[in-house]
């Protein structure tokens, strides 16, 4: 056994099929294969839940029996600590946990502001002296310590709102949603146990009387006085007899009665019913920052405690760095800010700088809180750890998934290993080591179908990954929009969308995308809720223009399909949620064998006391209690995991029990249940199947699927309700989680939904998907305040030509690349290239031509987009097959940067005449180098130099660190070469190692030479 491997022998864990398999420590591991094909039950449900134990169990001086698990393996050897990194593990729910407390930046912070903050005057808010004193107000104001910046803390809460940032009270606008309704109506629709209670209600009458106020009055015509007598009463006390009871009474008012009576409730159920009428707003004293406002005065480098909070991470670190820089960061906090900027900068690194310190955690998708957790691991240094996280890319854009791969290679270079299960093709092509589980889902996966480098995955013929890379990708047919009626959603304002207009095609495929954070599921939410709106008032006869939508009447419904788990409850299975559970337990109950019992339909349910196991109370699983930590469960031992007692399991249906059938597949179960004496149920199957969901088991628990299980089977469910047309549909990134050949059952799925009448909206990264969708909105440019507003509107064609939009890139990439330019195996098992561009022109400039590469920056609304280029010494090609080159860059370089940014540049090969122009990108800024020197723009639209020798288009395929430089790898898209002519190319001047070292490439020099 080499200690270099950690070693799995003989898994049955769920699906899989007596699997062996290694993984290389020390590596960055990914583990692939179609969606439901064992990846996870290999990689978290048995490796890391072994590991786990076995840790747990070394933290006590007793052996700790955590019992048999849910996994089934030979042996395991060689496993280390482990980390898993989840999407959403039910372990954030906390609504006050913030980014900021989970990331321990908001700790920080408060220690940087107690010690680095110069307390203002308590009376005047001014400034003091040294010794603390104001002299306007003769006070002394009180030193500062981190308990002044907790809004936890007497010491800095504020008092208005006890630190909490904004005031629960009662909203007119809740009570009285309609102002167009008479006080009766009010009084009439009021919610039971408030306002409308008999007392109150005379009350208020004999008031109405007593001042000549018309009950059939609209609240929306009252004069201001008697506004002010419905909502906080009089001082007038009448005599009232209610339920042959006479009384005296005052009317206090509709608030007056609610704020009194809510303040007095003694009991929870009480209050609830005052829950429709309260509302939020920011606490007047605060403004949200839930200091006192002598913390909130207090200044670090110019900048408040609320403003590092309420502004976004990469503006902050900014503020920070730029404050270290000119040394207004006091010198007694030098290593904290240091230390916040370092933290930071690693969640930026992720892709989440558009995150604020005060989000809430629970506002959060999966794919943010795993990255923030990636981050918060990468600031630990932890060593010899092995990381296991689950598709690290989920709901983030193209642009930003080099970041992450950033970040994994961060943590293997510490001493872990990183084992990653994912579907990503770039972080696939990443990795050290992949490990294939396939080659199909449930019964027909669970088996390893490859194990090694990338290079050897594409050449191993029994890959549907490599398959699937190398396809064109999906297809469908695009929607004639000629004649198609549009929706149009204007003046859409959502955190950092703001008026915005929204235009799509009904009855068609729309995909609205952007950079992670650029405001995506804002505009989308402001759809929803634009179209829910007019169709609830279109009863109301309320005009289109008023409810800032045009088109909805061609809707009749809106359905909004989000990535979250479908059952709350771990009793929720596939046969529950679709609504067939109930058939199968009536064919169980009209058994002979179950009519000879006396069992009747609620003995074959694991929810009902009777049939089910008692000891587990049906869930074939027995909880362990642990003390410090989360609860273990393992397989009941009384029932062994089948959830009903024994005469219940004696009953037999085609000699299967309950057991038996709520373990089969669907696609077994379609085989076994008849279509005619249980149609229901096979239709309902049929369905699942047609979705790619034939896999799974029948009793399986709707809390363990994926997100993309999970909108299929809730969309399965929609369609099995057989009423749905004009609808529209919208869908939270409904490819995550899916592996790139599943993709087709989502199209198939899509395309049923549009032939029947219905409209499709969908957030969306995958640009494989994005690149047939008869609609694009593309919003950025970038992410949070840099974001929201939507760049392109239009076609995928269209977008691809956009040199606004991130996404068009990508787009555009994928148009001129074909997938030829990633090759598959021929019958000879060696890797073919198809039309990919012939490199032979350029290997005898190699590696010393001097070359600029060239590209642009963002396009900014002023300016439009602007040229970068940096010279380089010398170029490599990395592969003549893949049609690969290579480059060092200086690590930080302006230049690189701006163009990296966009994803695609020229390389421009000097002629031996052109010295000027190398000079010139030695010289000045790196965004006025252009300025005096001729250009055009190339094939993929970036600077091609006037005189160059010949060009290079290309698209940036990844980047490593080396030391102070990056190793850049592109794909040649195309070569240009000035043929028939003695020019030759600029070479690099000989100036000893020490240049050539500068360059990275003394080695590749001295070969050239030898030749």
């Amino acid at each position: 056994m080499s200690l270099d491997s950690i070693r799995l022998e003989g898994v049955t864990t769920h699906n899989l099929k007596s699997v062996d398999v290694s993984f290389p420590k020390g590596k960055l591991v990914v583990a692939a294969g179609v969606s439901g094909s064992g990846k996870s039950s290999l990689v978290i449900d048995t490796l890391f839940e072994h590991s786990k134990t076995l840790y747990l169990g070394a933290l006590s001086s007793k052996s700790l029996d955590m019992g048999d698990g849910d996994y089934q393996f030979d042996r395991i050897a060689g496993t280390q600590p482990p980390v898993a990194l989840r999407q959403r593990d039910g372990g954030y729910s906390n609504p006050r946990s913030t980014v900021g407390t989970l990331t321990g930046l908001d700790g920080l912070y408060r220690l940087l502001f107690g010690a680095g903050s110069r307390p203002v005057c308590p009376a005047c808010l001014g400034p003091t002296g040294p010794d603390l004193f104001c002299d306007d107000c003769g006070c002394f104001a009180e030193p500062h310590s981190a308990k002044h910046f907790s809004p936890n803390r007497k010491e800095g809460k504020c008092l208005q709102c006890d630190g909490i940032g904004e005031l629960v009270g009662f909203s007119l606008e809740k009570i009285i949603p309609d102002r167009s309704k008479t006080l009766t109506e009010i009084w009439d629709g009021a919610d039971p146990g408030t306002f409308a209670v008999p007392n109150v209600r005379k009350a208020f009458e004999a008031m109405a009387a007593d001042i000549g106020l018309d009950l059939g009055l609209p609240f929306e015509k009252l004069s201001p006085e008697q506004t002010e007598r419905v909502l906080h009463g009089s001082d007038t006390i009448y005599t009232l007899k209610i339920r042959k009871v006479t009384n005296d009474f005052r009317f206090e008012g509709i608030l007056g009665f609610l704020e009194r009576a809510y303040r007095n409730a003694s009991s929870a159920a009480r209050k609830n019913a005052f829950t429709n009428y309260l509302g939020r707003e920011v606490c007047p004293a605060c403004n949200g920052g839930r200091l006192r406002p002598e913390s909130l005065k207090a200044t670090v480098a110019g900048h408040s405690f609320h403003a590092f909070q309420g502004d976004e991470l990469s503006r902050s670190i900014t503020r920070l760095r730029d404050g270290l820089a000119s040394g207004d960061v006091p010198a007694q906090v030098h290593e904290l800010a240091s230390a916040i900027v370092k933290q930071s900068a690693n969640i930026e690194d992720v892709g989440l700088g558009h995150l604020q310190l005060q989000r809430p955690v629970t506002t959060l998708s999966g794919g943010e809180l795993q990255r923030l957790l990636l981050a918060q691991h990468l600031a630990s240094d932890l060593t010899g750890v092995m990381y296991v996280l689950d598709e690290p890319t989920a709901g983030l854009h193209e642009a930003d998934t080099g970041k992450i791969l950033t970040s994994l290679r961060r943590l293997r270079d510490l001493g872990n290993t990183v084992i990653v299960i994912e579907h990503d093709e770039s972080v696939i092509r990443a990795a050290d080591w992949i490990v294939e589980l396939g080659p199909g889902a449930g019964s027909r996966g669970g088996e390893v179908v490859f194990e090694g480098r990338f290079a050897d995955l594409l050449t191993s013929g029994h890959s549907p990954t490599a398959t699937a890379m190398v396809s064109d990708g999906p297809t469908r047919a695009r929607t004639d929009l000629a004649d198609a009626p549009w929706a149009e959603v204007r003046g859409i304002t959502r955190n950092n969308v703001v008026d915005q207009t929204a235009r799509f095609p009904l009855g068609a495929l729309t995909c609205v995308s952007g950079v992670s954070g650029a405001g995506k599921s804002s505009l989308v939410a402001g759809i929803h809720a634009a179209v829910s709106r007019a169709i609830a008032q279109r009863s109301t006869g309320a005009a289109a223009e008023s409810t800032g939508i045009r088109g909805a009447e061609a809707l009749d419904d809106v359905i909004y399909v989000e990535q979250r788990p479908i059952g709350r409850s771990s009793r929720s299975t596939l046969v529950t949620y679709i609504g067939i559970s109930d058939h199968i337990r009536d064919a169980f109950a009209g058994s002979a064998d179950a009519v000879e019992r006396g069992l009747g339909r609620g003995e074959f349910s694991p929810n009902v006391a009777g049939g089910r196991c008692e000891s587990c109370k049906g869930l074939g699983l027995a909880e362990i209690e642990m003390t410090l930590f989360k609860s273990e469960f393992i397989v009941c031992p009384e029932c062994e995991g089948r959830r009903f007692q024994e005469h219940v399991l004696d009953v037999r249906l085609d000699d299967k029990n309950i057991h038996d059938v709520l373990s089969m597949t669907v696609e077994d179960a379609l085989e076994w249940f008849d279509a005619t004496s249980s149609p229901k149920v096979v239709q309902a199957l049929g369905v699942l199947s047609e979705f790619g969901l034939g896999y799974l088991q029948l009793g399986c628990s709707t809390t363990t699927l994926s997100g993309g299980e999970a909108q299929r089977l809730n969309l399965a469910g929609e369609l099995l309700k057989q009423r749905r047309n004009r609808t529209l549909f919208i869908f939270d990134e409904p490819t995550r989680g899916l592996h790139t050949a599943d993709i087709r059952h989502l199209l198939a799925l899509f395309e049923r939904l549009i032939s029947t009448g219905n409209t499709i909206l969908v957030i969306e990264h995958n640009v494989k998907v994005i690149a047939i969708a008869d609609w694009v909105i593309d919003l950025g440019p970038g992410a949070g305040r840099e974001g929201g507003r939507v760049v392109h509107s239009g076609t995928p064609e269209e977008l691809a030509d956009n040199a606004a939009s991130v996404t068009g890139g990508f787009v555009r990439r994928l148009r001129d690349e074909p997938a030829a330019a990633t090759p598959l195996p021929d019958h000879a098992g060696r890797p073919h290239c198809g039309a990919a561009p012939d490199l032979g022109v350029i290997g005898e400039l190699l590696p010393r031509a001097v070359t600029v590469v060239a590209g642009t920056a963002r396009q900014s609304e002023r300016n439009g987009p602007t040229p970068y280029g940096l010279v380089i010494g010398s170029l490599t090609v990395v592969s003549d097959e893949l049609a690969l080159i290579g480059f060092l860059v200086r690590s930080g370089s302006t230049s690189w940067n701006a163009i990296a940014d966009t994803g695609r540049f020229c390389v421009n090969i000097l002629g031996e005449d052109q010295h000027d122009v190398s000079d010139a990108f030695s010289q000045g800024r790196p965004d006025s180098r252009f300025d005096a020197l001729s250009w055009t723009p190339s094939a993929n639209g970036c600077p091609r130099l006037s005189g160059a020798v010949g060009t290079i288009d290309c698209s940036l395929k990844s980047t490593y660190r080396i030391g102070d430089h990056e190793f850049v790898l592109a794909t040649v898209v195309s070569v240009d070469m000035e043929a028939g002519t003695d020019r030759r190319p600029l070479l690099r001047a000989e100036r000893g190692d020490s240049a050539l070292d500068d360059y990275g490439w003394r080695r590749f020099a001295r070969e050239a030479e030898a030749r």
